[in-house]
């Protein structure tokens, strides 16, 4: 066999390895159908009462700033980006935390396998619970706020997070590889879901942000995955009108990617050489 052969069996086996575990706690997967419909309709109902119900004055304001009147839709298309933003964070971007906290870490680094296999495989594992939040969210516009997507504008939202599921994802490694310098990750998570949610317009439109922070979340990938998703949903534009989007989303992967490994390799070396490698 291979090597390269190896690593995919291994890169595989890691993945199950992720869902297996999730498989033995039933009652996450209760919390994946709570909080996508809890979180956004409370912000809905909400900017309903505050809006006085849905005053016509404060619809067009809201559109000037939004781009659609869809208030409802916008919310949730954000808190879906929201809980895959938390759900990449604690799940993936802690997967090598939880190997230091258990003791296995040196001994997943001692095997032949590719280092690459244990940063990239356990964000995988996690891209059905993030599927499943989008899904359940669609449902909930639906069944609760009557609100039907067209089957032609959800397939090209479909595209549109495939396309962007490398550089999440890889946000994801990124953000795993930092574990081997710093341990704890709890207070980083925090910190970098909050700035992702300030900066990214996934609450509120993004033209609400000063110069300074729009051109900083011109750099941040979820900022065009929420942008383009609410655009082809609620504003009648194709794939078409968003192809540079697009192809920034595929650049990012990209070099985000080699962003992460080049960082793993030098954090490995580092914790290596002082000899914290299993340390926590």
């Amino acid at each position: 066999m291979s090597l390269l052969a190896a690593d995919a069996r291994a890169f595989v086996a890691a993945a199950r390895k992720e869902l297996r575990m999730w498989r033995r706690y039933p009652l996450f997967i209760l919390g994946l159908l709570f909080w996508p419909i809890v979180l956004p309709a409370t912000w809905v109902l909400m900017g309903q009462a505050y809006s006085g119900g849905g005053d016509a004055r404060a619809l067009a304001a809201f559109a000037e700033r939004a781009g659609t009147t869809e208030f409802a839709g916008f919310v949730f298309v954000g808190y879906a980006m929201y809980m895959w933003l938390s759900n990449l964070l604690w799940g993936p971007g802690t997967a090598l935390r939880q190997e230091q906290i258990r003791g296995s870490l040196e001994a997943v680094f001692l095997t032949p396998t590719s280092r690459l296999v244990a940063l990239f495989a356990p964000p995988i594992s996690h891209l059905p619970f993030s599927l499943l939040n989008f899904v359940t969210m669609g449902l909930t516009l639906w069944l609760v706020f009557g609100i039907v997507l067209p089957l032609g504008p959800v397939l090209e939202a479909t595209v549109v997070i495939a396309i962007g599921i490398p550089s999440m994802y890889a946000i994801g490694s990124l953000f795993a590889a930092s574990v081997l310098r710093f341990g704890e990750t709890g207070p980083i998570v925090q910190l970098v879901r909050g700035t992702f949610v300030l900066a990214c317009g996934i609450t509120f439109p993004l033209v609400m942000l000063p110069g300074w922070a729009q051109a900083g979340a011109a750099l941040l990938p979820p900022t065009y995955i929420v942008a383009d998703i609410r655009t082809v949903l609620f504003r009648g534009v194709g794939l078409g009108g968003i192809a540079v989007d697009l192809v920034l989303l595929l650049a990012f992967a990209g070099l985000i990617t080699l962003l992460a490994v080049w960082v793993f390799r030098i954090l490995e070396t580092s914790a290596r050489r002082r000899g914290t490698l299993g340390s926590y």
